[in-house]
């Protein structure tokens, strides 16, 4: 895999990307904890990675150090932060398909909360502060990618860092499988208790979300940890005082020498594109849904009435039940 994107496409790709991610919450439940951590942790990698790139073009110029220090501390608790909140979400459907979310007693919907945010929230900042005790330096700077996490090749790093991620997709692929078969056991039950076609729709586009993080999440981190264990020589970890030896220190990578390998570039693009590749499905499932069209009405009429045009009672649009 050789992918050199050429600038200004990928800035541009992953504002829009960033925008989309974000518009699913004008319509959006707000108790659907998990898409909503996954629209917001999905924005704020697409926002960093679009700081990153442009700020970073054709240069590794060490002028913003507080800048990377928060966007590499970002770049590491999303890594997490994404599967966790596709795992949320694919756990909440399963619950809802199984008929287990309709029996719940307040106390236990608490409960499912308070286990929802220690999920999308709690599990990321742990990993940021995990992640430290294999950081070999500060962080690095590659020339049109920008600031970039300084892991240590060595083998705690696969336990503590890399093989989250793998965890994650593969917890979130066996609840898609049993939300798939226990949709297809009990779909007529369910459409019992959803209560409108909006709602009957709006799982159905959860459960096609579910049936790509099945191929996506798992597989993706899998690969990205094969490519970062061959790429470069493993290390020998002799302990915390040889890791840290040389922390202070920035090391700056020109293009010419990242994109010369071929497994580094590889792993550099590929954590760049999954982003946008991930937005644009993620809008693709929700955007353009009938509340999503009623938001989009709302947005357009009342941005026209600031210049004076009102809006026709034919053209008014009608009100759906939320999510």
């Amino acid at each position: 895999m050789n992918i050199h994107p050429t600038y200004p496409i990928f800035p541009i790709m992953i504002f829009l990307s960033f925008v989309a991610s974000l518009l699913p919450w004008l319509w959006i439940k707000r108790d659907n904890i998990g898409i909503l951590f996954l629209s917001l942790w999905l924005a704020i990698a697409c926002l960093n990675q679009f700081v990153n790139s442009v700020i970073w073009h054709g240069n590794t110029r060490n002028f913003a150090p507080v800048w990377c220090d928060i966007s590499t501390r970002l770049m590491i608790g999303i890594t997490v932060a994404i599967p966790g909140s596709s795992l949320c979400m694919t756990r909440r459907l399963y619950h809802i398909f199984s008929m287990r979310a309709f029996l719940l007693t307040p106390i236990q919907k608490r409960r499912a909360l308070t286990e929802d945010l220690c999920i999308c929230l709690g599990i990321p900042f742990l990993q940021m502060a995990i992640q430290y005790t294999v950081e070999g330096n500060r962080y690095n700077i590659l020339e049109d990618i920008g600031c970039y996490p300084a892991t240590y090749n060595v083998w705690p790093a696969y336990v503590l860092y890399y093989c989250w991620p793998v965890i994650i997709g593969l917890l979130i692929a066996v609840y898609s499988a049993l939300t798939i078969r226990a949709a297809s056991k009990q779909g007529n039950e369910i459409e019992k208790f959803l209560e409108d076609k909006t709602q009957r729709q709006h799982y159905h586009r959860l459960i096609i979300l579910a049936v790509f993080n099945i191929f996506a999440a798992a597989p993706f981190a899998s690969i990205i940890m094969i490519l970062d264990l061959t790429t470069f020589p493993m290390i020998p970890y002799i302990g915390w005082e040889d890791t840290h030896l040389y922390y202070s220190r920035v090391y700056e990578f020109p293009a010419v020498v990242w994109r010369s390998d071929s497994a580094w570039n590889a792993v550099m693009e590929m954590c760049r594109w999954i982003l946008v590749l991930c937005a644009i499905f993620f809008y693709g499932v929700f955007g353009f849904s009938g509340e999503a069209i009623n938001a989009y009405k709302k947005a357009f009429w009342k941005v026209a009435g600031l210049v004076g045009v009102k809006m026709g009672r034919s053209s008014m649009p009608q009100e759906h039940l939320p999510q």
